[in-house]
């Protein structure tokens, strides 16, 4: 009787606690309570009189209680705690899916205890099992659909239309990085609104591939004042589901004494075909740009930009690459389970960012064997040491929170003794602070550049 009279107690404390979740608007608080009052359930169960149909039913409730507090400490952790340690990672995404597995199993004995409590005449018990039981798999049913849908959606994003070149957006001369030039003719020809092209053209050829083995498509800009390829270097790297196209509005600031570098990364414009890993395997695309540009270009000084996901990717690149003098990170994120927890509230709909955030990074994991959480930019900050770091994010994104995006990453590069320096843009909202404030991104960038490599102005 003591056990039940626990279990009781935690699952009033749970309904309560849902309560206050659902007044503060909080998943977070959400995602306890169901642990709580789940636990307290399956001691409710597991202990006392016999409930409902029997053992049949006590084992059922066991189960599901089981996977749903499996389920909501697994989130909370990938949510709240972000562990950077690889073993544990892999845990917790095994755990969501057992918890999400659990909770369906339970849920099919209880359906089939509360059809025999029916079928005993014990009609309003058994129905109210039922529909309870209804509801425990619909929500597994759901957190799989989500997982399933969302993670798909993420490796295999609709991509950018855009197909303007540095020559019809801008007027530059610029070379064409692992495909034929002329093909940019063929293109613009058959194509009479370069924003909205058919298709992206002829797909790159095998002058730059990454490690491993994704093919890499982009342009050479070099800088107006004709300061040669040796002259300081900036490599574009843009965000999820764009390309080179839409990246080329960050070069107007750089170009008058800056080359610049736009490529398509991967999954992405005229580079090859494979899954998006939101950074993960980016950097891959980063590192081989690089390459490339040291082997024909040899530039004396070298930085990064990337936007959004081409900053997550440029983080990582520049922890394990020293040639990366210097960072700039636009709009960009300090952990994945954020971005996609307010993209599912804001952008997709109003889905819950849990149970859907954990259900997505465990389908993404099973889909292309990548976990992002070891994607996370902030977890690399340490690993610029000296390397100076510029985060530049919109005031009014909502989709990468700055209280939870680019505070966090420059609370971090502080700590870490990260010489960094951070701009806002008011009204600015997700990858559209160059658009909102061109004049100031300019030149809080040019500036940045500068003073790093130490150049005239």
């Amino acid at each position: 009787m003591r056990l039940e009279r626990i279990g009781t107690a935690l699952a009033v404390a749970g309904g309560l606690m849902l309560v206050i979740a659902v007044a503060a608007r909080s998943s977070s608080v959400g995602v306890g309570a169901i642990a709580l009052a789940s636990l307290g359930i399956a001691m409710t169960a597991l202990s006392g009189p016999v409930p409902l149909g029997g053992r049949l039913v006590r084992t059922g409730l066991a189960i599901a209680s089981l996977g749903l507090a499996t389920f909501a400490m697994v989130a909370i952790l990938i949510d709240g705690v972000h562990p950077t340690v690889d073993t544990l990672q892999i845990a917790l995404l095994l755990g969501v899916l057992l918890g999400i597995a659990a909770t369906a199993i339970g849920a099919i004995i209880l359906i089939v205890a509360s059809v025999r409590t029916i079928r005993a005449h014990h009609a309003s018990r058994g129905v109210a099992a039922l529909l309870g039981s209804l509801v425990l798999l619909g929500l597994a049913g759901y957190t799989t659909y989500v997982g399933a849908v969302g993670s798909d959606e993420l490796a295999h994003p609709v991509g950018n239309t855009d197909c303007r070149t540095p020559m019809t957006r801008f007027g530059w001369t610029y070379e064409a990085i692992n495909y034929d030039i002329t093909a940019d003719a063929s293109l613009a020809q058959s194509n009479p609104d370069l924003t909205k092209c058919a298709s992206q053209g002829m797909r790159a050829g095998h002058a730059v591939v990454t490690s491993d083995g994704i093919p890499i498509a982009g342009w050479y800009i070099p800088a107006a004042d004709g300061v040669g390829p040796t002259g300081p270097t900036i490599v574009l790297v843009h965000g999820w589901g764009a390309n080179k196209s839409e990246v080329l509005k960050y070069a107007v600031p750089f170009h008058p004494r800056f080359n610049v570098v736009a490529f398509d990364e991967r999954d992405g414009g005229r580079s090859g075909v494979t899954d998006s890993t939101f950074g993960m395997r980016e950097q891959l695309d980063v590192e081989a740009v690089i390459n490339w540009l040291e082997r024909t270009k040899h530039p004396v000084h070298l930085a990064v930009m990337g936007n959004s996901m081409g900053g997550g990717a440029s983080t990582l690149a520049a922890a394990d690459d020293p040639r990366i003098e210097a960072l700039i990170l636009d709009s960009t994120h300090a952990h994945v389970s954020s971005v996609l927890e307010t993209r599912l509230e804001v952008d997709a709909g109003g889905h819950p960012g849990i149970p859907g955030t954990p259900a997505i990074m465990a389908g993404f994991w099973l889909r292309t064997g990548v976990d992002l959480m070891q994607a996370d930019p902030i977890s690399k900050i340490p690993a610029l040491g000296r390397r100076p770091l510029l985060l530049i994010h919109g005031a009014a994104d909502v989709n990468d929170v700055p209280a939870l995006s680019v505070e966090l990453m420059d609370q971090q590069a502080v700590t870490s003794g990260v010489p960094v320096e951070m701009h806002l843009c008011p009204g600015a909202t997700h990858g559209l602070v160059i658009d909102t404030c061109p004049t100031a991104w300019g030149a809080w960038a040019v500036a940045f550049l500068d003073r790093v490599f130490d150049l005239p102005t």
